[in-house]
């Protein structure tokens, strides 16, 4: 289905994905026990999970050092942004439409991101960047 490469960037995104998960939810439970309301709770843990996740990928996995720390972290806000406003979907819907344990509706927010973060983050904050990638497909359409 995936070339070699692909598969071993997505087996080591998983893996990353597996400890920031921990980090994420460790993170969101002791906010929520700290009396943080929901919204805040799942916007402050998502963030520390995001630095981890943005650090790790960079050196570990990907290793694309074409473009600077900040235009890939500047990338990798806009990703992690919508993924963001996924993940408060997901939660917020999942508690208050659902009835779901807070805990359940962010690991289903979780799983919605998997495949969403890595094309995003592979082809977007450690490729070519958003610009780049929209620069290369409007050549690609008008070479045609």
């Amino acid at each position: 289905m995936y070339d070699r490469q692909t598969q071993l960037l997505l087996a080591r995104y998983v893996t990353i994905g597996a400890f920031v998960f921990c980090v994420d939810v460790g993170t969101f439970q002791a906010f929520l026990r700290a009396g943080l309301i929901l919204p805040a709770a799942t916007s402050a843990s998502f963030g520390i999970a995001i630095a981890t996740h943005f650090t790790l990928n960079r050196f570990l996995n990907f290793r694309n050092f074409e473009r600077t720390i900040i235009q890939q972290f500047g990338t990798y806000l806009v990703v992690a942004g919508l993924a963001l406003l996924i993940q408060n979907g997901a939660v917020l819907g999942g508690v208050h439409l659902l009835g779901l344990p807070p805990l359940v509706a962010k690991i289903i927010g979780i799983a919605i991101n998997v495949p969403l973060g890595f094309f995003g983050h592979r082809y977007l904050t450690f490729g070519r960047g958003i610009l780049g990638t929209l620069r290369r497909g409007a050549t690609m359409d008008s070479s045609r």
